[in-house]
């Protein structure tokens, strides 16, 4: 019996670490964005989903071209879910995998803001 508690232990602490380090991937990917966009972080927090974002001030000579070209130099290697799109505010945005994490970035052009959002677990 104690074997079984030290295995279901282990499992569950592993899944945690992997989780955890899952997010620090996705906050480095963002962070990286926001240091090539001359970016200030804003805001970080968990929203009413549940999810992690993250809200950052670039500056306001920056047009979606440009966002563009720094999240998708900073992206090569990841997978992307969709290209970038106009959402339902009429900003445009871009859903890139993150070692399995789904890190959504939209780009508000109006107020010169860039914010992130992935799943907290």
């Amino acid at each position: 019996m104690k074997k079984l508690n030290l295995i279901f232990a282990i499992l569950a602490l592993t899944t945690c670490v992997r989780t955890f380090a899952q997010n620090e991937k996705c906050l480095a990917f963002s962070n990286h964005i926001i240091k090539d966009a001359q970016g200030k972080i804003q805001k970080e927090a968990v929203d009413y989903n549940d999810a992690y974002f993250i809200k950052a001030e670039v500056p306001s000579t920056y047009n979606i071209e440009i966002i563009k070209t720094i999240c998708d130099t900073n992206a090569i290697s990841k997978k992307v879910s969709f290209n970038w799109r106009l959402n339902s505010d009429r900003n445009q945005e871009k859903e890139y995998l993150i070692y399995g994490k789904k890190v959504l970035i939209t780009f508000y052009p109006q107020d010169g803001f860039l914010y992130f959002e992935f799943p907290k677990e």
